[in-house]
């Protein structure tokens, strides 16, 4: 049975991550991913550290930390902190950061894979009680040490999305957290599947998330913020990708031009109803639970919830994990 978890990010109000880890328990989630809107809303490690200690016994990650933004001393004494307060149930999920994102802020790393391959192999280096001197295209560390008397494992999960990324995943993460159509995911978990087993790894050792916005047609969901949101996720979706996609180009490029230039709430009025149903997982409760049962079967070992999060979506929340937990019953 796949993990069923709960996605929120940096940009949202407090009070939808307070009832979130208050209410965790309660409702059975399995799992908070926290994912980091760059420069924008809350901090993500405090947000993470609250969750840790709200939601008692449930997995906590992020989802991701940009490292193109963070310094990798940085990312690793965080990431041991929340490891501590968590007793061993945070999750460091990293990647480069979003493509618009860092585009707006010109940001262009020239060798994308190398420098997550760097920056995991200098974290667990850094958690073996190592210590690092390493200058790379993202970070320069001399002498650098966390002093851990003994080996600290801290999973490391990789956000990525191109098929290079994707095969360094099943080479050297712990999970991958994906995110986009069924197709595409299949695409996905077969590239990580096929790599791992080349490099002499078992592929079901590698955890496989995946978070696409959720989108409940019951309890008042707004479909304008839906569509915001789904512009941002097709913008963000490297060419190749799309390529892949039965889609059309045409209108996902302007869909892209629109993001790039005047932003994602602009660019919803690209998104028909064709690009939500691919981009997002939408429908009744018991549609979406359909949907997220689909994706354990290509191979999801955890399924995540939102955002975004509209109408009444404490209630549309509920029930979505009284559906899951009640077909698990039988």
């Amino acid at each position: 049975m796949y993990r069923a978890s709960v996605g929120v990010t940096t940009s949202m109000n407090l009070s939808v991550t307070n009832w979130i880890g208050k209410n965790a328990n309660a409702l059975g989630i399995e799992g908070i991913w926290v994912g980091e809107d760059i420069d924008v809303g809350q901090e993500t490690t405090v947000i993470v550290a609250d969750l840790l200690t709200k939601a008692v016994g449930v997995r906590v990650g992020t989802g991701i930390i940009p490292i193109a933004v963070h310094n990798v001393s940085t990312i690793a004494r965080a990431a041991l902190t929340l490891h501590e307060i968590g007793a061993g149930r945070y999750i460091l999920g990293v990647g480069l950061g979003g493509v618009q994102d860092l585009l707006k802020r010109n940001i262009h790393v020239k060798k994308p894979v190398s420098a997550l391959r760097d920056v995991t192999e200098a974290l667990r280096q850094l958690y073996h009680g190592e210590k690092v001197s390493k200058a790379t295209e993202l970070f320069s560390l001399q002498d650098f040490c966390l002093h851990v008397s003994e080996p600290v494992n801290i999973p490391i999960f990789f956000g990525v999305r191109g098929p290079q990324m994707l095969k360094l995943a099943g080479e050297i993460a712990d999970g991958v957290i994906l995110s986009g159509p069924t197709e595409y995911i299949r695409y996905a978990i077969n590239l990580v599947d096929k790599t791992a087993e080349k490099v002499g790894r078992e592929k079901n050792s590698i955890e496989k998330v995946v978070w696409s916005p959720t989108i409940p047609t019951f309890e008042g969901g707004n479909e304008k913020l839906a569509k915001s949101v789904v512009a941002l996720v097709v913008a963000d979706t490297p060419r190749q990708v799309l390529d892949l996609l039965d889609i059309n180009i045409e209108r996902a490029t302007k869909i892209c031009e629109a993001v790039a230039s005047s932003g994602p709430k602009v660019a919803a009025e690209f998104v028909n109803d064709k690009f939500l149903e691919t981009f997002a997982i939408s429908g009744s409760k018991e549609q979406i639970v359909d949907r997220f049962e689909q994706l354990h079967t290509l191979g999801a070992t955890e399924v995540v919830l939102g955002p975004p999060f509209s109408g009444n979506w404490r209630d549309a929340m509920e029930q979505i994990f009284q559906e899951i937990h009640s077909r698990r019953e039988i």
